[in-house]
């Protein structure tokens, strides 16, 4: 099987998830429409300001974390390969009476089929990286869509907790390469599911910046966080900021980046001129 084969499968497999994840209590829609934010402090503190600018979310899954910056007052859209996805992510938005175009494409196609140099943030977060076999095209696809000066954000798993087990002993390698397929009958909401197989592909630290860097992009900030968004292991601990954490902070948990595209007028402040610069897919 080739990757263009296992992207369609797992095209299936998330149209497959949809419905059981917009009913979970994990991505807890009834606190978003009442008002609830689903971002995290620390990408909005990356981010700053970002009424007015120009938001593509790709691989946005039914579109949550998207419209939580068009209620920030960003002029969003959304991107999810997966028609089931793009669909519960319209008729939230329409619901919520939040302004908000999503759009199904393959991330690899995006760049030509959106206007390109015309967005001001792009925006890729968790669990997104896993799922794409070719990071350096990907790299080279947020690079066209982003106009000079414009920003990307990338919040992930840190690809270290794929290494250990639940006792936190090294199981595979962190350089190893290809895809990975294995049969699933659950998500990770929960919910069971039909076992289907799905695909995905490892990356590491250096791949990802390699790849910005050699799409043209400038990284300004590169952080290695000690907490994870739900309980991965037996010894993790709630902390008060609702993210989970090991005790002693053996390993990193999640990585951020924040690149910008280098070009005429690549060189000024934050993404809100002066501003400072979920599994989920």
């Amino acid at each position: 099987m080739d990757d263009q084969e296992r992207l369609e499968r797992n095209r299936e497999t998330w149209d497959l998830r949809v419905g059981a994840h917009v009913g979970s209590e994990f991505y807890d829609l009834e606190g978003f429409k009442a008002g609830g934010s689903s971002l995290r402090s620390f990408e909005v503190e990356a981010l700053g300001e970002v009424r007015g600018k120009r938001l593509l979310h790709l691989m946005c899954h039914f579109g949550l974390d998207t419209l939580s910056w068009a209620r920030m007052g960003a002029e969003v859209t959304g991107v999810d390969f997966s028609g089931e996805a793009v669909a519960a992510a319209r008729r939230l938005a329409d619901e919520m009476g939040l302004p908000a175009r999503f759009v199904q494409a393959d991330v690899y196609d995006v760049a030509d089929i959106l206007e390109a140099e015309s967005y001001d943030v792009v925006v890729a977060t968790y669990g997104v990286l896993v799922w794409l076999p070719d990071l350096a095209e990907w790299a080279r696809v947020v690079a066209r869509l982003l106009r000079p000066g414009g920003v990307l954000f990338v919040a992930e798993f840190h690809p270290m907790q794929s290494l250990v087990d639940s006792e936190l002993r090294i199981c595979t390698s962190y350089f190893r390469t290809g895809a990975a397929d294995r049969e699933v009958a659950a998500s990770y909401t929960g919910q069971e599911l039909p076992a289907h197989v799905q695909s995905t592909w490892p990356w590491t630290v250096g791949g990802l910046v390699t790849a910005l860097a050699g799409a043209g992009l400038r990284i300004e900030r590169l952080d290695e966080l000690p907490v994870d968004l739900r309980q991965r292991h037996p010894r993790m601990a709630l902390g008060d900021d609702g993210l989970w954490r090991l005790p002693g902070d053996p390993i990193p948990l999640l990585l951020t980046c924040l690149a910008r595209s280098v070009g005429v007028g690549g060189l000024g402040g934050g993404v809100a001129e002066g501003g400072g610069g979920r599994e989920q897919r």
